[in-house]
């Protein structure tokens, strides 16, 4: 992070001038550098302990993918049989990496204990676990009992399953071309070290200038938050500290007397008369060498530096009080049980011409009236800078800027006024003040106003350099998967023959690519880790420094996987067209042919099957008689058995309604097994005769239903022989009673 770098040097040069200053006994040096120190390290630290927990959740991340990495390293590498060795395996694996990173990384030597992060990732890895395994062991067992009323009609096919088979199908055809996964797990390797190396996430101090209307009064800064909220007096002290011998410092005070936004009014008194003033300002004698506040005056002085209990009076609340300027220097003024001499009166209209850098008046902002504005959605400038109104000149009064914060005053601002117009602010502001107040700032030079502001900026450095090493990993990815594919064009058509969609299929190839991805991915930045630390032990290639914060290691991570992911959606799409060889990627239904429509399901059964999934349907679909909710509505389910010149045929009829049911879609609905002219071989062929319903709507929502048929086919290949079993008896009684 250069920015907090050179906060950090900026800390250091200022306490070796404060250790000079304090061996010349230049105590008030002292206090300022030592001051200036203090404000540099102050914005630095935030920065700094974030770096921290960047780096441990770095760390946290990385063991996260350790968990696939494991397993898909046990699976490439050793593919043990046993389950208890395979969970021995990737638990080695796991623990070795992690020996490594406890070696390596910075994350386990700024830490405590080390090893509460390995055990703390662990807890939450078993209880995740256990989370899952009750929830699939509940899961089972409410599908054991609708199979024993129902049968099985349904499979856990969700897309966790999905993934582990295609994550398994991956690794298997990884092992068997032993070669080429090497170099390609290489190949990713170096990108994610080439990544890691030349690249990094850049963290720095940006400091914003926007023009600020109006004219400046004063050569200057002016230092407040944009809400005009209370500056914590430590604020002013720095400033004065490192300021005051060659500037002029003014602060400024309110005292509301209650809350922000609840009006008040502090009572002022002479003899019998009173008067309620809406607020109270806590000037310094500094004030006028900057604003020339004493313009205002009428009669009297200015502050002095041995003014305490000292008070300026506008001249209508002196003539409430009857007071005018011959009672200047002699009369008194009670406020908060304490007497003040009145010392000035000042004219409210020339007061309300004296704008400070923000183009607004030196009194205390009206909290009650911006609070009527802002909930009448008035109270934002349309030139994008906050205004604010003011109490008006002549209900405030003016005490010194000392006096007020020990009656509870709230230091609201502070100016810092240079005597010459010569650039020396915005340097000065840039080179010092913007490092070291988190605040917005006003500053005047030239003639003109212009407001500041810090804001943490990220960017990224060294992206042009590891393009050329992205593009050619990325065409390896993509020749390697390319070549996958046509090699297993016989294994996908097997894929495709026993009910596999295209998508589906395509999902195998994406799932191998993810295997490719995280393997070289967690391998390339242990192994660039552990060079870069090697090096480091040496004093060799002192220009490679490796990044270990997790933005940075998470940002390379996914710029792998998704150079691997890309390179392989190409490949994944030829192989779903292997899978449909033809220009359409799904199953085109014929035309009905009036009110009857008869449909050729891409399936074939063989042998007893043909007996067996016709009971398989006719158990499925009386399952939704007499039900309105779920995708159907049956009634009248019958098995149906016809012979001819080739054999048996064996099918099922029934009446069925469609969801959704509002559109009244109803139909006569039969599937028939016929055997062909392969005797052993039987087609599945559905008639459907339309009963009620739109034409249009009819058809559409039967490609759904067709779609559920399908999944019942994919099911009962998947049933164990002692289920189908059951169903082959169950169809030679219904032979029998037929």
């Amino acid at each position: 992070n250069e920015g907090v770098i050179s906060l950090h040097q900026l800390a250091k040069e200022a306490l070796e001038r404060a250790d000079q200053a304090l061996k010349g006994r230049d105590y008030a040096l002292f206090d300022a550098y030592s001051r200036a120190a203090w404000g540099y390290e102050s914005r630095a630290y935030p920065d700094v302990t974030k770096t921290q927990q960047d780096v441990v959740n770095g760390v946290i991340f990385y063991l996260a993918l350790l968990i696939p990495f494991s397993f898909f390293i046990e699976r490439l590498f050793f593919g043990f049989a046993d389950l208890k060795r395979q969970i021995l395996g990737i638990f080695g694996v796991f623990i070795t990496v992690f020996a490594v990173f406890a070696v390596i990384h910075p994350a386990f030597r700024i830490t405590l204990n080390a090893g509460i992060i390995l055990l703390a990732f662990i807890m939450l890895s078993l209880s995740v676990l256990v989370t899952v395994l009750v929830w699939q062991k509940f899961e089972q067992q409410i599908r054991a009992q609708n199979q024993e009323t129902g049968g099985t009609h349904d499979k856990d096919a969700t897309t966790g399953t999905i993934a582990l088979a295609a994550f398994a199908l991956g690794v298997a055809n990884m092992r068997r071309r032993k070669a080429r996964t090497t170099l390609t797990c290489v190949t990713l390797v170096l990108l994610t070290f080439t990544v890691l190396a030349f690249t990094s996430i850049v963290q720095d101090l940006r400091f914003n200038q926007v023009a600020a209307p109006g004219k400046p009064s004063y050569s200057g800064i002016l230092v407040r938050y944009p809400s005009w909220a209370a500056l914590q007096e430590v604020a002013y002290r720095l400033i004065d500290d490192e300021f005051s011998t060659k500037r002029l410092v003014a602060p400024r005070s309110w005292y509301l007397g209650t809350q922000q936004g609840e009006q008040t009014f502090l009572k002022l008194k002479r003899a019998d008369k009173e008067f309620n003033a809406k607020g109270a300002a806590g000037l310094s004698v500094q004030e006028d060498g900057i604003t020339h506040i004493a313009s205002a005056l009428t009669a009297g002085r200015w502050l002095v530096p041995t003014d305490t209990y000292a008070i300026l009076l506008p001249t209508n609340i002196a003539a409430e009080l009857r007071l005018d300027k011959r009672d200047v220097g002699t009369a008194t003024v009670s406020f908060s049980g304490q007497d003040f001499l009145l010392v000035g009166l000042f004219d409210p209209a020339k007061l309300k011409r004296i704008n400070d850098l923000d183009q607004e008046p030196l009194t205390p902002v009206d909290f009650v009236q911006m609070k009527q504005m802002q909930s009448q959605g008035k109270a934002d400038d349309t030139s994008g800078f906050q205004q604010y109104v003011h109490l008006d000149a002549e209900t405030v009064f003016f005490v010194p800027y000392q006096t007020l914060i020990n009656m509870g005053g709230e230091l609201r601002s502070i100016a810092i006024g240079y005597a010459s117009d010569d650039g020396a602010v915005l340097k000065e502001l840039r080179e010092n003040l913007m490092r070291r107040l988190d605040m917005n700032l006003y500053a005047a030079a030239h003639g003109k106003i212009d407001r500041f502001s810090s804001v943490a900026s990220t960017s990224g450095a060294g992206l042009e350099t590891v393009v050329v090493p992205i593009l050619i990993a990325a065409l390896i990815v993509l020749n390697t998967m390319l070549g996958s594919v046509f090699e297993r064009v016989k294994e996908i058509h097997i894929f495709s023959s026993i009910g596999l969609s295209p998508a589906h299929i395509g999902t195998l190839f994406m799932a191998e690519a993810m295997v490719y991805a995280i393997i070289g991915s967690v391998a390339g930045y242990v192994l660039g880790q552990t060079v870069s630390f090697m090096l480091a032990q040496f004093g060799w290639l002192q220009g490679i420094s490796l990044n270990f914060s997790s933005v940075s290691a998470v940002l390379s991570t996914l710029l792998v996987v998704s150079v691997v992911m890309l390179s392989t959606l190409w490949p994944a799409k030829k192989a779903s067209e292997v899978a449909t060889p033809s220009i359409h990627r799904t199953w085109k239904l014929p035309a009905p042919e009036g009110d009857r429509w008869r449909i050729k399901l891409p399936f074939a059964v063989t042998g007893d099957q043909a007996r067996g999934v016709s009971a398989y349907l006719v158990e499925w679909l009386k399952a939704y008689e007499g039900y309105s909710v779920g995708e159907i509505i049956t009634e009248e389910v019958r098995p149906v058995v016809s012979s001819d010149n080739r054999g048996t045929s064996y099918g099922v009829a029934c009446k069925n309604w469609l969801a959704p049911f509002d559109l009244g879609v109803s139909q006569q609905f039969e599937l028939m097994v016929t055997p062909t002219e392969l005797g052993d071989v039987f087609d599945v062929t559905v008639t459907l005769e339309r009963v009620s319903g739109d034409v249009g709507n009819w058809q559409r929502v039967n490609r759904r239903f067709l779609n559920t048929i399908r999944k019942q086919f994919l099911i009962w290949r998947t049933l164990s022989v002692a289920q189908r079993q059951h169903y082959l008896t169950a169809t030679v009684e219904v032979g029998a009673t037929e």
